[in-house]
């Protein structure tokens, strides 16, 4: 039963405008674009996304991002101890909304069509199979429950992530959100989500809009949070110290502003180039190089991954490309910027999780979940069992008299480690990652990404 409950006073910060146009395939190496769409691309963010209006219907999509971590066990290990300061005051509301003597409900909501289709398999399989195998091949239970989840395509737009988040709280019946992809889509149903004061769970994006909400968690690294880290990932590991040498290629949206500044502020003199969202990849390539010259020797990529794959493909000087965030770390990205004459051979991508094809060595859960169910896993279904481990441990911490101000306040202030994810930390708010995984783009064998450095806080 839902108790009516008098709402919270919070802000609400409006929406940033704009959408994405879907950009076509480059000039100088033909088929980039077909190539990533026949593969089921255009995937524009596993997280990251434009600025699109939440009024206007608007496609979004131009960023990166997903989930990460420690602790073998994901109903243990994580959630631990005496709180941190950051009490909602929700304790005991009684909005069980979602919660039955034997089942707990989660929404998930994804863009699975609209400007950046997503496997549609990945999400079917993955959304359920950690609930389902994820206990030694045997469904998951919390304190004698088990979980159920329901899932709807936000339609890559921002408007349509609010109403289907709705719908799944009010109508379905879900406990909790996740927000699994689409920085404008996060912050839409982030923001509804916290009007009603439903908990609500999504890979780290922008910070814009979203630290006042006392209802989110981000189960990652914010693009804010990454990019220090990035530009000392640059001068100590890639050994490019001048400023002079580096650039920056960021989609122009206010949501991915708080990472350039965290870029700027740690690197000093680079050059920051802001392509407007319906620019071609291709029209890039020339601030990169001059013909098979390096213009620089690192360059900083923060936008679509079409963008990106045709960028590489168009810079023939071929500079060492890094970034942080998500949809870039997918083996979709690899394999397709590979086929372009190993334009982003070398690459290297913070990601939540450790690479796909490293799996097995972080969770070797995850492989015997995946021959119990008969499936074909990938990288999507990867992050996606991670982020239920996170869910598990936040379900666990909230103990068995389940409601949605208890989970709130068992959260707030804990850490957790799946092992899977980064270590979250929440004691100083909502942006609680402290770690990264760094993906290294392998083009032999069609092109996958691979782990450098599992889990690291610092370089």
């Amino acid at each position: 039963m839902r108790l009516a409950l008098p709402k919270r006073r919070r802000t609400i910060f409006a929406l940033l405008a704009g959408a994405l146009l879907v950009l076509p395939a480059c000039g100088q190496f033909e088929g980039v674009h077909d190539d990533f769409v026949a593969q089921g691309g255009e995937n524009e963010g596993l997280g990251g996304s434009e600025g699109a209006s939440a009024d206007d219907g608007a496609t979004g999509g131009d960023g990166t991002e997903s989930t990460g971590g420690g602790g073998d066990d994901a109903s243990g290990g994580g959630g631990g101890g005496g709180g941190g300061g950051n009490d909602n005051g929700n304790a005991g509301n009684g909005d069980t909304t979602g919660v039955t003597a034997d089942t707990i409900t989660i929404g998930i909501h994804a863009p699975l069509t609209g400007a950046a289709p997503l496997k549609q398999e990945s999400f079917a399989t993955g959304k359920d199979l950690y609930w389902q195998y994820g206990n030694g091949g045997k469904p998951v239970e919390i304190h004698g429950r088990t979980v159920e989840t329901v899932f709807a395509d936000d339609q890559y737009r921002p408007s349509t992530a609010r109403q289907v988040c709705q719908t799944m709280a009010e109508e379905q019946q879900a406990f909790a959100l996740i927000g699994a992809g689409g920085t404008d889509q996060i912050q839409a149903c982030a923001q509804y989500a916290a009007s009603e004061d439903v908990p609500y769970l999504s890979t780290g994006v922008t910070e814009t809009g979203m630290g006042s909400l006392d209802t989110y968690f981000a189960a990652s690294m914010t693009y804010k949070q990454q990019t220090p880290m990035l530009a000392d990932y640059i001068k100590n590991e890639l050994g490019v110290t001048d400023a002079s040498k580096v650039a920056a290629v960021v989609t122009n949206t206010p949501n991915f502003d708080d990472a350039v500044e965290g870029f700027t502020g740690s690197f000093d003199g680079v050059d920051v180039f802001r392509p407007d969202k319906n620019e071609r990849g291709s029209s890039a390539a020339g601030n990169l190089c001059t013909g098979t010259v390096k213009n620089y020797d690192v360059v900083f990529v923060l936008t679509s991954p079409t963008f990106y794959l045709e960028m590489a493909a168009a810079s023939g000087c071929r500079p060492q490309f890094v970034g942080v965030g998500v949809s870039m770390g997918i083996d979709q990205v690899a394999s397709t910027g590979c086929s372009a004459a190993g334009s982003t051979e070398g690459a290297r991508f913070f990601n939540p999780t450790p690479a796909f094809a490293d799996a097995g060595e972080y969770d070797p859960d995850f492989l015997a979940a995946v021959d119990a169910a008969g499936i074909e896993a990938d990288d999507v279904t990867w992050m996606m069992w991670g982020q239920s481990k996170v869910l598990h441990q936040m379900l666990e911490q909230a103990g068995e008299a389940l409601d949605r101000g208890a989970f709130m306040d068992a959260v707030a202030g804990q850490k957790f480690s799946t092992g899977v994810f980064p270590d979250l930390n929440y004691s100083d708010g909502p942006f609680g990652a402290t770690q990264v995984s760094v993906l290294r783009n392998v083009c032999d064998g069609g092109g996958h990404y691979e782990t450098d450095f599992a889990f690291v806080n610092g370089f």
